[in-house]
């Protein structure tokens, strides 16, 4: 039973030798750390593309939203309006701004318009 102990003492102690030297590997520098203007560049760099992947997350989402407000049109105007309202509202959110707006105003028009005109549709047929 003490062998066991041992090789898993050992085996513990080796795994938080390799977890010291991960956080060491992604740790900030200590003071004294030279800043390049090569670093400066590849840190805006990637800033840019992250930025743009985000926004093309936004973009999608509104371009979805959009399809939804198109197609509460013609199906299920308050399921689907209700739908594109909120995942417009998620697109304004995330920074697609006028195809939230857009996705927004077309659902909410949809619903609109069904709550009023089915009713017409049916008191005078």
């Amino acid at each position: 039973m003490g062998d066991s102990l041992d090789a898993k003492g050992k085996k513990l102690n080796q795994h938080r030798r390799y977890d010291t030297e991960t956080s060491a590997e992604l740790s900030i520098p200590a003071r004294g750390y030279s800043v390049t203007e090569r670093d400066h560049e590849q840190a805006y760099v990637s800033k840019r593309i992250e930025a743009e992947y985000d926004y093309s997350g936004s973009r999608t989402l509104g371009i979805v939203a959009l399809c939804f407000a198109l197609a509460s049109w013609l199906v299920w105007p308050a399921l689907m309006g209700a739908t594109s309202a909120v995942i417009g509202y998620m697109a304004y959110r995330q920074g697609s701004r006028s195809l939230g707006i857009w996705s927004i105003s077309l659902g909410l028009i949809a619903i609109v318009s069904h709550l009023v005109i089915i009713p017409l549709y049916f008191a005078f047929s």
